[in-house]
């Protein structure tokens, strides 16, 4: 079992008082042990005793067998009896046979490698009985007694069952689906029968909708995680933990996609020569931003939301002191912006046009505005220029490596912060802008990454453009497209953008 260590789901082991059974005794008690009866003896000998979980989250993975041995360790100490599921049994009779009884249940092993860890967790439960429901060969039974727990008048151990009851803070999350209910059920029945809370997930990840309020519910909890599908062990665990008390993204929850879309104003602040977003202020932007927003709704099943995507740092013809021909908008200026955005459930996209330095660089500049949730980035490889080139004498580019460091900075920033997941916009409009683009890392999950077609001119340049960018694109990246309102002939209409195959995630106006 992997335990995963993690911030408020961390809870202190002295803190989860139900989860400690009384195993041991008193001195007084000890001194007067003596003396015990052989009737109190034997009653001790029937007690089942539950274990103290690990703090944080445990994940029990594996298959079927090795699950059931795992879910047995995580959460029984002592049992004078264990539940198997032999050759030919049937595990729906077993399960519940075991969750009534209040006992592990494990599978006899198949495979004769598997042999020892099932002998072991016999021994060290304190097993005298085996409850079979199937075959189970008499080498894995050994010295014990066996009970055809499948037959109505099965003569069954008396056995006392464990003191104490499990609450909110002691729970299990288990992948739906049929495959995955057969894999789990032996270990799953083990933690119902220690009294575990379970929670079904749809989606693998504890961040989506239907999956939140019982991070947030549990947030000082001794949490398991039952199955094969949940993933990255390290990724789950930073994903809960930013369930259980992250922050929101604008308009509520932390996926970006795909309950929305967004449609955003391009530019700077203060110059109108860059784009829509310069021509006005702050409170006429917003006004502005939500407005295209509702014109795109009536075409949209998912909430459009309005957004910025401003230029943060500006490609510039001089070289400047630095020599690197790209200028900082100042973090203090943009804040103000950032802030005003987010009291009206306006998503920021930061974008950088490097010059001669490199993303990561300017992206590390503006960590302070990244750390906000609804903050994101875009990179626009055109502006990204290699030594001796210029602006608009070249179009710059950047290999993938690059990209991928940036990315992996952003994703670390937006774990540490516990953040909803963030807009990674690459700008492109030729193949060749991002070098080996088949090796862009999409694996973070907490960032949603989008490649942006910057083509302008006729519908079907634009549309050349879009297909042409569409061609080999890593799994794991979706589309988002741009209306230049002076440069496109004609600009497209939110239907006939909404139109586009397949429908863009992400539109700018520029």
């Amino acid at each position: 079992m992997m335990n995963w260590h993690k911030g408020r789901l961390a809870a202190a082991a002295s803190g989860l008082a139900f989860l400690l059974v009384a195993t041991g005794c008193t001195a007084a008690d000890q001194a007067d042990g003596i003396n015990k009866s052989g009737a109190q003896a034997q009653e001790n000998q029937n007690r089942v005793v539950l274990a103290q979980p690990e703090s944080g989250i445990g994940r029990i993975g594996g298959g079927s067998e090795e699950m059931a041995l795992e879910s047995s360790r995580a959460f029984f100490e002592k049992a004078p009896a264990v539940v198997v599921l032999g050759d030919g049994g049937e595990q729906s009779a077993a399960i519940g046979q075991a969750r009534e009884l209040g006992l592990p249940l494990l599978v006899a092993p198949e495979d004769a490698s598997q042999q020892d860890g099932f002998t072991a967790e016999l021994e060290r439960l304190g097993a005298r009985t085996l409850i079979t429901h199937g075959a189970v060969p008499e080498s894995q039974a050994g010295s014990l007694d066996v009970v055809d727990g499948s037959t109505p008048d099965s003569d069954l151990p008396d056995i006392d069952p464990a003191e104490g009851s499990a609450d909110s803070g002691f729970a299990v999350v288990v992948r739906s689906g049929d495959k995955e209910a057969e894999a789990s059920g032996p270990a799953l029945a083990t933690a119902q029968a220690a009294g575990a809370e379970i929670h079904t997930m749809e989606s693998a990840d504890p961040r989506a909708a239907t999956n939140q309020k019982f991070f947030q519910d549990h947030a000082d909890a001794n949490l398991y995680a039952i199955g094969n599908g949940f993933g990255n062990a390290t990724d789950f665990a930073a994903m809960a933990e930013t369930a259980a008390g992250g922050q929101q993204l604008p308009g509520g929850g932390q996926i970006v996609f795909p309950d929305r879309r967004m449609v955003a104003l391009y530019g700077t602040p203060g110059t109108s020569s860059l784009g829509l977003l310069g021509e006005q202020d702050v409170e006429g932007a917003i006004k502005r931003a939500k407005k295209y927003a509702a014109d795109y709704q009536a075409h949209s099943k998912e909430k459009v939301q309005p957004a910025f995507e401003i230029i943060a740092t500006v490609a510039s013809a001089s070289a400047g002191k630095d020599g690197k021909y790209s200028s900082y908008v100042p973090v203090e200026r943009l804040e103000s912006w950032v802030k005003a955005a987010q009291e009206a459930g306006v998503y920021v996209v930061l974008d950088l046009q490097p010059g001669r330095n490199d993303f990561l660089t300017q992206a590390k500049h503006y960590e302070k505005l990244l750390a906000y949730p609804n903050v994101g980035i875009a990179y626009d490889p055109e502006w990204r220029l290699k030594p001796g080139q210029r602006h608009m004498a070249q179009i710059g580019s950047v290999d993938a490596a690059e990209l991928n460091r940036a990315n992996a900075w952003l994703a670390e920033l937006t774990r540490k912060h516990r953040l909803p997941q963030k807009v990674v916009i690459l700008h492109q409009f030729t193949q060749s802008m991002i070098r080996n683009r088949s090796a862009l890392d999409t694996s973070h999950p907490e960032l949603a990454i989008l490649v942006h077609a910057d083509g302008n001119g006729t519908p079907g340049m634009k549309m050349a453009t879009w297909n042409n960018l569409r061609r080999d694109l890593p799994g794991g990246i979706r589309m988002a497209w741009k209306n230049f309102i002076d440069e496109d002939s004609p600009t497209f209409t939110p239907k006939q953008t909404f139109d586009v195959d397949p429908k863009p995630w992400f539109v700018s106006y520029q």
